[in-house]
């Protein structure tokens, strides 16, 4: 099979950022069990499931897009609040069964997407909660791949990050090699560019978990910073008020912090489960989905391999 076409892009490899992010949520996740070693590597094979590379999400955010939904609408024609109207129609119907749903189960959503915590007393919702953004994050990334057909610039865009991504990782050996005397003496050097998972143990059990990774500025940066409207801009303008919990905007610019692929790896196990079950993501359902994700996640860790 032959290998797909790169645009030739222009990067100047040299001026990389490492990034080592905690992705959220899973602490939420396994905290009733003990992952070792082990269990954590075959989490990971998971992850090569998932098709885009998670380094291209990391260059939209540097580049001031904190929604990371903006490159899928940009085109001629299109400017900052033609952009915003079309992100507010996708996320309304999220929003308004967001606001259905019990309030227990709303305030546990708030939490998690406002500071990635469960709110006290609602411990047994922070999963079923957890499906119900991964399932909003999912419809909306689905509605803007179908709107991104067609966009010339949205595609150029993406096909042009990935080509600076594929420049930098042929390049890596040779720059992992130079001295960096602006860095500090504790920045540590990942062996590979792309995106790895480093696991933090404490007695053979998984504490917590870092995504470690090496990024470039985006080819079009500066004409990408052109379509982001104000109020998805991360970090936010001082003179732009913040989105009002609960909103559209709130949801377009916190939704997508389930879409680390660590994450998604856990809730994929807990998914696959539910669907061959039958059972729906309903608030009837959640004492009884509580209970499967839990079953899930032991028989997937304790599980022989």
């Amino acid at each position: 099979m032959a290998k797909p076409e790169f645009p030739q892009v222009k990067v100047d490899t040299e001026r990389f950022y490492i990034l080592n992010p905690v992705p959220p949520y899973v602490d939420i996740i396994l905290k009733s069990y003990t992952v070792s070693p082990m269990d954590f590597a075959r989490i990971v094979e998971l992850t090569f499931g998932y098709r885009n590379d998670p380094r291209l999400i990391e260059m939209v955010r540097k580049a001031g897009d904190g929604s990371a939904k903006v490159p899928y609408l940009i085109d001629n024609g299109e400017t900052p609040q033609s952009i915003l109207n079309t992100l507010r129609e996708i996320a309304q119907p999220h929003v308004e069964h967001m606001h259905s749903l019990p309030d227990k189960v709303q305030a546990t959503i708030r939490g998690l997407l406002s500071i990635n915590t469960v709110p006290q007393g609602c411990e047994d919702l922070g999963i079923p909660a957890l499906l119900e953004i991964d399932h909003m994050q999912g419809k909306i990334i689905k509605t803007l791949k179908k709107m991104m057909a067609g966009r010339k610039l949205a595609k150029d865009f993406h096909d042009e990050n990935r080509a600076a991504l594929r420049l930098l990782d042929a390049d890596w050996s040779r720059l992992r090699k130079m001295t960096i005397p602006t860095w500090g003496s504790g920045q540590t050097i990942p062996e590979r560019s792309e995106m790895q998972f480093v696991p933090v143990f404490e007695k053979k059990r998984l504490s917590r978990i870092y995504e470690s990774c090496v990024i470039i500025d985006a080819p079009g940066v500066r004409k990408f910073k052109r379509y982001i409207p104000e109020v998805l801009k991360r970090p936010i303008s001082e003179s732009e008020p913040l989105p009002v919990m609960g909103s559209e905007d709130w949801l377009i610019r916190e939704v997508g912090k389930i879409g680390r692929h660590f994450t998604r790896a856990l809730l994929k196990i807990i998914n696959d489960r539910l669907e061959a079950e039958q059972i729906a993501l309903e608030a009837s359902n959640y004492a009884l989905i509580n209970k499967r994700a839990q079953e899930a996640l032991r028989e997937f860790i304790e599980r022989t391999p």
